[in-house]
């Protein structure tokens, strides 16, 4: 769930040392439903605790991760839509299904008041702490990035769902392969009918801000709202700063944030699209996008292409301009 108390970077003791009342419903030394060894503390909230876990039945005893809602709050009406948020992210989960970029659905149940949810564990670190320990994002970085994230939101766009919480602090870049996991669906818009009417959270606006777009934070998210905070995701990998950490152009009240940034003039137009304020002057779909990088990478194979290889003599040379107008056209292609 969004909560702003959340931490994923604080140690285990850490959070044990203020966590002491959190407890899940077994006592130490038992098994959560019977399977389930609860081995750390991964996070905590208001709306309850995160653990690593081991499922002692099945072989090789793998390592999952245990999301509890035990909200600490006692108003009927939070506690309903914590309980509504939550069942909506198991559903999303498993209508999702297998996806190598987003953590699988294990199990879902229910003890006591309290509502557990099971989740495949993926080994790695949040993109903060990536940040911490390797310093910003170069170009690569960044293009291999947003490939990877476009992908996953055409999947998940796709699935009729909006993550509507997309921020570093829930992306887990995988130790193992590299590839980049989105996590926590427990903001998630369902634009499904067979199930949105079910689980009716339109009573409350949900969201990071800084990430979150003016929009989704009205209560209207759409599709190009996770674009907004994809954006705004790739700007706090190329400075190191979160958005709110950076300084508004008073003129045009837009976000400056690529002055300290090297990155090409093209891939910055892309970024700062991602991250228009207006719906009419952002992307609105994923595709849009990833045709916007692929003409940049055609427009820079044929730069590359024309200067090292001397394609075009001096001799070809119309109007003062070193390429013809058929190539003009193309490096311009939008």
């Amino acid at each position: 769930m969004t909560d702003a108390t959340t931490d994923r970077q604080r140690t285990s003791s850490d959070i044990e040392q203020h966590s002491s009342h959190w407890k899940p419903n077994c006592a130490d030394g038992q098994l959560l439903a019977d399977r389930y060894a609860l081995r750390s503390i991964l996070s905590r909230s208001s709306f309850g605790m995160t653990w690593l876990a081991q499922n002692v039945y099945l072989p090789g005893q793998p390592l999952c991760v245990v999301k509890q809602l035990a909200p600490q709050f006692t108003d009927p009406q939070l506690v309903a839509i914590a309980r509504t948020r939550f069942e909506l992210e198991a559903v999303s989960l498993s209508r999702l299904g297998t996806h190598a970029q987003i953590p699988s659905l294990l199990d879902y149940f229910q003890i006591g008041t309290d509502l557990y949810l099971v989740t495949e564990y993926i080994p790695g670190s949040v993109l903060p702490q990536i940040i911490a320990k390797q310093g910003r994002f170069t170009e690569p970085e960044i293009e291999n990035f947003l490939e990877q994230m476009l992908a996953l939101l055409e999947y998940i766009h796709s699935q009729h769902t909006i993550h509507c919480d997309i921020k570093p602090q829930n992306i887990i870049l995988c130790q193992t392969d590299r590839r980049f996991v989105l996590i926590d669906f427990g903001a998630a818009a369902d634009l499904d009918p067979a199930t949105s009417d079910r689980l009716d959270t339109s009573s409350v606006a949900v969201g990071t801000p800084g990430y979150a777009p003016p929009e989704q934070l009205a209560n209207r998210a759409v599709y190009a709202s996770d674009l907004y905070a994809l954006g705004m995701t790739c700007v706090y990998l190329l400075t190191g700063r979160e958005p709110r950490h950076l300084p508004i152009d008073p003129r045009t009240c837009e976000l400056m944030w690529s002055e300290d940034v090297d990155i090409s003039p093209d891939l910055g137009e892309i970024v700062s699209k991602l991250i228009q304020v207006p719906l009419t002057e952002r992307y609105s779909c994923v595709s849009q996008v990833v045709t916007a990088l692929e003409n940049r990478a055609v427009r820079a194979k044929l730069r590359t292409y024309l200067d090292q290889k001397h394609a075009i003599s001096k001799t070809d040379r119309i109007d003062g301009n070193p390429y013809p107008a058929v190539v003009h056209w193309a490096l311009e292609i939008k």
